[in-house]
């Protein structure tokens, strides 16, 4: 008869109770931290609760079925196990200590024939690899990660194409993710905005941001599908601090408009994802006489960071995550030319150039809010499968699809900007998998030190212009270069 083996650890992190209880119950997080797990997924929707599965993926080779049969916030956690080489219930034991919180683990495993004979030939196997996953847990919680500063380690890789955009691949992305250290930061209480919220990359970082706990304001124009997503999301997390706030973000009207009911509203802003985008063939103008492009992807991000700056400043510690394109390596800005008046127009043209803008941005906002405690960052989130992408690009989509991200690995960066601990450390960078990338690939995309001034001017004039011009009929705005 094969004898029971039971594992008893226990840690001690200084880190609060619910902190501690929220990373540890939601399971899939155990490839952050047990050295022996490949990927874990959760099966079923919903937040941890008694009846959550998961399915665990161990590098040797086998997979664990995860059933949460008993489940006491803040408290304790029951597991039954189901595996091809032993079958265990786990339990997981939560205790408020002056100084932090104790995590006891306890497992009784009843191993199969196969790994019978291993434990009786190395009876201090299962031991070990139980010591390994609660030192792991402990640095996780204990949270003293360092973000990587230096983007020249890619620079090279990136200035050879090929490299590079393999990079933006879901391959570039599950290579990355080998280096990536655990995030249990939590985000309850701290309000973040994120624009784009209602389809796939703003989507999935809406789906990650709740399940952190924030106090979540999503921006989308269609008011009854962010309705939508805000129950969608709501359901999926159980954080019922999500809410909606619909704004055409093409149009500075609405723009301000937003800007108006949040600082009315008053509350710190703690984390500001400018992720709203599309790509528009052929040149559309607006109802207020902007090139479309231009509209969504630079101008309403300038105004609604710049007109929001006193609630970032007022949290004290805030960040600012502007969602670009590796287009942008192909383009240059062109302040002459902003609305794309000159020469032959393209969707894709214009897009890279207005990213670039906010990639210039993301710059002059690092350097200028430093003292306010503002951290600003630009991310990439590679090729993903969106509905923007199936939309716009329908034939790269066709030939890419093998290799496109899902919209959460898209996603990724633009979360872990905004919530893990360590990514406060730096700003002004461009991220991809979460490691800073060269700005630029060619000199011929460097803009000079004028240009930049006058891009700044330039949208500091439509800012003021739009301000002015809030209430004034559409059929008397006129379009600017």
């Amino acid at each position: 008869m094969t004898r029971e083996i039971v594992l008893d650890e226990s840690i001690t992190v200084p880190r609060t109770l619910s902190d501690c209880f929220a990373y540890v119950a939601d399971f899939a997080h155990v490839e952050e931290w047990d050295p022996g797990v490949r990927s874990a997924q959760r099966l079923r929707p919903g937040p941890p609760a008694a009846g959550s599965e998961y399915r665990v993926v161990m590098k040797a080779g086998f997979s664990l079925h995860y059933t949460v049969v008993e489940f006491q916030a803040n408290a304790r956690m029951l597991m039954h196990v189901r595996s091809s080489l032993f079958d265990a219930v786990e339990e997981i034991l939560f205790d408020a200590l002056p100084d932090g919180t104790r995590i006891r683990y306890i497992a009784r495993f009843r191993p199969h024939a196969v790994l019978g004979l291993a434990t009786r030939i190395a009876p201090g196997m299962m031991d070990a690899v139980g010591k390994s996953a609660m030192k792991g847990l402990r640095r996780a919680l204990q949270d003293t990660y360092t973000a990587p500063s230096d983007a020249s380690r890619h620079e090279r890789c990136d200035r050879l194409v090929l490299p590079g955009m393999i990079n933006f691949t879901r391959f570039g992305y599950h290579r990355a993710k080998k280096r990536w250290k655990p995030v249990s930061a939590r985000l309850d209480g701290k309000h973040v905005v994120l624009t784009g919220a209602t389809s796939g990359i703003g989507l999935a970082a809406a789906h990650a941001l709740a399940a952190m706990g924030a106090d979540l304001t999503l921006v989308g124009r269609d008011d009854k599908k962010l309705k939508a997503v805000v129950r969608e999301v709501q359901a999926s997390s159980g954080n019922v601090s999500v809410r909606g706030d619909t704004a055409d973000l093409a149009l500075m009207a609405d723009v301000h408009g937003l800007c108006e009911r949040l600082l009315r509203d008053g509350k710190p802003l703690h984390a500001l994802i400018n992720n709203a985008g599309a790509l528009f063939n052929p040149r559309q103008e607006t109802e207020e006489g902007l090139e479309r492009s231009f509209a969504l992807l630079l101008l309403g991000p300038y105004i609604l960071s710049e007109r929001l700056h006193p609630l970032l400043a007022k949290a004290g510690s805030a960040r600012v995550v502007n969602v670009l394109s590796g287009g942008m390596y192909t383009q240059g800005i062109r302040v002459r030319d902003l609305q794309n008046t000159r020469g032959t127009y393209s969707g894709s043209v214009a897009y890279a150039r207005a990213k670039r803008g906010l990639m210039i941005l993301t710059e002059e906002w690092s350097r200028r809010w430093r003292d306010d405690g503002i951290v600003v960052n630009a991310m990439h989130p590679g090729w993903a499968d969106t509905p923007g992408v199936e939309t716009a690009l329908p034939a790269f989509r066709r030939i890419t699809r093998p290799v496109l991200r899902s919209p959460a690995e898209g996603a990724d960066t633009a979360v872990w900007l905004a919530a893990a601990t360590e990514a406060a450390q730096v700003s002004g960078l461009f991220w991809l998998d979460r490691e800073p990338h060269p700005s630029h690939i060619s000199s011929k995309t460097r803009e000079s030190p004028e240009d930049r001034a006058a891009l700044l001017a330039a949208l500091a004039g439509f800012m003021s212009e739009s301000t002015a011009e809030k209430a004034t009929p559409p059929q008397t705005r006129k379009a600017r270069d």
